[in-house]
């Protein structure tokens, strides 16, 4: 497959990357935002979107934001040290590079904490009127999920975090917010990797902007209620981040916003191993339907 790689300068001077692959026409395009740790090519579906999108007149846009991998050392970003109401300016410069292209109309797909930021970009973005649908995968409650298991307290996650909040708010006390705390803190699912004290206040202590995003555990989602675009909402059925059963949460979220449309994929993990071709045609009759840039 042919593609092109592209990048980009934020306003706070960070370099990021993206693979394009267009179509004949230049008026509609996907972008894609990874997810935790993640990065615009490793996400198996992607090859598949890029395959398949084309084919109908949508061009897509696969993209790196300041929480690619767990730790740049080049330009001290990652997953490890990210604010997570930064993915604005992020998306931001990514949608202006689309429109500067020529293009109309914009699509936001997220992946897990990617789906998260999508809807917090759907609520302060700068261009959130460009977006004309957008498309959740595998969306999390990465708030929620540390705390809280199927409804029910995680007693176990949740100690372990309220024990590195601890940690975290003693070493911002004395200017060290950029020391890294142990090597499984972050991720609820007995953690994945570290995180910066910065970091990990930033995500998971009292003030938290992820809470404004897909607050599942909380039983109500404000901000997504008043998304104004067709939705799509797309997930497994193993081991999901919705802090609350995965069928109560794709409940919520069409009580909650009626523009919702929802899939559960059986047999299918959080990153659609196995179901990417079945992924990519759901996603491609949505946006057949439902992606018209005015």
């Amino acid at each position: 497959m042919q593609y092109e790689l592209v990048w980009i300068e934020t306003k706070d001077k960070l370099e990021l990357y993206g693979l394009l692959k267009e179509a004949k026409t230049k008026d509609k395009i996907l972008i894609n935002i990874h997810g935790t740790a993640g990065n615009f090519y490793e996400e198996d579906f992607i090859a598949n979107f890029a395959e398949e999108l084309p084919k109908v007149g949508i061009s897509i846009l696969s993209t790196n934001n300041r929480g690619a991998y767990v730790y740049d050392a080049y330009q001290k970003s990652g997953a490890a040290t990210e604010k997570f109401e930064d993915c604005l300016i992020d998306i931001d410069t990514w949608i202006e590079f689309v429109l500067n292209n020529g293009y109309k109309g914009v699509v936001l797909s997220g992946h897990s904490l990617g789906a998260e930021k999508v809807v917090y970009y759907m609520t302060y973005g700068k261009y959130k009127n460009k977006v004309k649908a957008i498309i959740l995968l595998g969306p999390a409650d990465s708030y929620g999920s540390h705390r809280v298991l199927d409804g029910k307290d995680n007693t176990k996650i949740r100690k372990n975090v309220e024990s590195l909040l601890e940690e975290s708010k003693k070493l911002i006390a004395n200017g060290k917010d950029n020391i890294f705390l142990n090597r499984y803190a972050y991720g609820s699912h007995e953690g994945i990797m570290p995180k910066s004290a910065d970091s990990f206040v930033n995500f998971l202590g009292k003030g938290s902007k992820v809470v404004e995003a897909l607050p599942f555990h909380i039983k109500r989602l404000d901000n997504y209620s008043k998304i104004r675009v067709p939705i799509i909402v797309i997930i497994g059925d193993q081991n999901e981040y919705t802090a609350i059963p995965i069928k109560d949460a794709l409940e919520l979220m069409k009580k909650e916003n009626k523009l919702t449309q929802t899939v559960q994929l059986k047999n299918c993990n959080h990153d659609f191993e196995g179901k990417e071709e079945e992924l990519a045609e759901i996603i491609k009759e949505f946006l057949v339907k439902n992606f018209k840039p005015k």
